[in-house]
């Protein structure tokens, strides 16, 4: 480190002590309300760490830990108590979450310990099928788990919202599901001028999208946009790189509780299961980072469609893409284009069923809805979901409340919703 001390020793109770053998230098990190980190180094050339009472006269200089920009044990923990309060929403009174809150300080002090010495290993995951809103295979990590997630993703997010295009609404603060349907008809509005003129509207999607992320592919991405970013915003650059490491290539399937009985998987798409996926492929759904590696994934051919391709009116959730435009032979060449684009640059495949392009006047599904020049209307699965979700009540209260009221929020917003608003309405009532 380069670093050179005279032995001067230190002052407690009143009296020198150690005078040209040791030297004692306090740390900014706190152990406790009356103790204090500090550095001892002795004239034989070694180094230890110890905690002492802030009450000693000990030595100040600026002084790191032995690794560059290693967190302490204590900041980890407060970084983690941050990650816990955000975890926990919409996870409470799940088995996870509660085992964990048992005991909190004691497991976020043990996670800490774990992190900084590198120690950390993932929990078993919960693997299900869910059917709503579609049938799909979800693998679940385990709180502790998405307590870290938190803590990976706080110091991501800053970074890659900066590369991000405008118009990419998955897993972004301020952005979700009624952003992305009102930018769509932003869309319609502008490329028609004000619907007065004909324009087309191009529907996308990738086949099994979050199944076949290659993961080497996905892990340059994020060193490279790290790099660009040349690492701002991360406090612990050698333990950010063996997070995103060690959730990148995990392999939760090895581990993984079941919840659903086998046959559950019996009609469900390989190309929709992390059992068919492979060792180099695939990102488990339900997880926060699955959510912004996604992003990430698909972030360069955003660029490739808005720089390239010159698509003005083009939005993206997820893998769901949406292109509008008033000339209707640059969306067909922009469909061969992309198509290439994703088979070479990410290893990926255009669902063949499901390319549209429409005029724009007849509508166009996009984020669960059917959106119409001056009316957006509930998609007809949308509908289907939320009154299974009402008449089949899940035995989850919490969950089964939060969504409905998801429902409820995005009718709002919706046209010929005023029967199925009164429906919820009236499953409320009392019986």
């Amino acid at each position: 480190m380069g670093f050179a001390a005279f032995p001067a020793g230190n002052r407690n109770s009143g009296s020198f002590n150690n005078l040209g053998s040791n030297a004692n230098f306090w740390t900014a990190n706190e152990n406790s309300s009356t103790n204090a980190y500090n550095r001892n180094f002795n004239t034989g050339a070694s180094m230890n760490s110890n905690n002492n009472n802030k009450t000693n006269a000990y030595s100040v200089r600026l002084v790191k830990d032995s690794s560059e920009g290693t967190l302490s044990v204590p900041s980890l923990y407060r970084l983690l108590y941050k990650s816990y309060r955000l975890a926990r929403k919409n996870k409470r009174n799940t088995r996870s979450q509660l085992k964990f809150e048992l005991d909190l300080e004691t497991n976020l002090l043990k996670l800490a310990q774990e992190l900084y010495s590198r120690t950390y290993e993932l929990s078993p995951s919960v693997c299900f099928i869910n059917e709503l809103p579609v049938k799909r295979e979800v693998v679940a990590a385990d709180f502790r788990d998405r307590v870290v997630h938190h803590l990976l993703c706080s110091w991501l997010f800053p970074i890659f919202e900066r590369q991000f295009i405008f118009d990419s609404y998955s897993c972004r603060k301020g952005k979700g599901t009624l952003f992305g349907i009102n930018r769509a008809r932003g869309f319609l509005r502008a490329a028609s001028n004000d619907f007065h003129r004909d324009c087309w509207a191009l529907k996308l999607d990738v086949k099994g999208f979050f199944m076949n992320i290659n993961k080497d592919l996905l892990y340059g991405f994020i060193m490279d946009g790290l790099e660009r970013a040349k690492w701002s915003d991360v406090p612990d650059i050698d333990l950010c790189k063996y997070l995103i490491k060690k959730i990148v290539y995990a392999k939760p399937l090895d581990t993984a509780i079941f919840r659903s009985p086998p046959e559950a998987w019996d009609d469900l798409p390989h190309d929709k299961s992390m059992k068919y996926a492979g060792d180099e492929r695939g990102l488990p759904i339900g997880n926060l980072t699955s959510q912004l590696f996604g992003n990430i994934y698909m972030n360069k051919l955003d660029h490739f469609v808005k720089r390239k391709l010159k698509i003005r009116y083009y939005g993206r959730y997820v893998d769901d893409m949406v292109l509008v435009s008033d000339d209707k032979e640059r969306l067909v060449d922009a469909i061969d284009r992309i198509r290439k684009f994703l088979k070479k640059e990410l290893l990926l495949t255009l669902h063949p069923h499901k390319i549209q392009l429409q005029p724009a006047a007849f509508g166009f599904d996009f984020l669960g809805v059917h959106i119409l020049p001056y009316r957006v209307y509930p998609g007809t699965r949308v509908l289907k979901n939320c009154k299974k979700a009402v008449v089949n009540p899940d035995n989850d209260q919490a969950k089964q409340e939060s969504r409905i009221n998801s429902y409820e929020g995005l009718f709002k917003h919706l046209n010929g919703t005023s029967k199925i608003r009164k429906f919820i309405a009236d499953s409320r009532k009392p019986q």
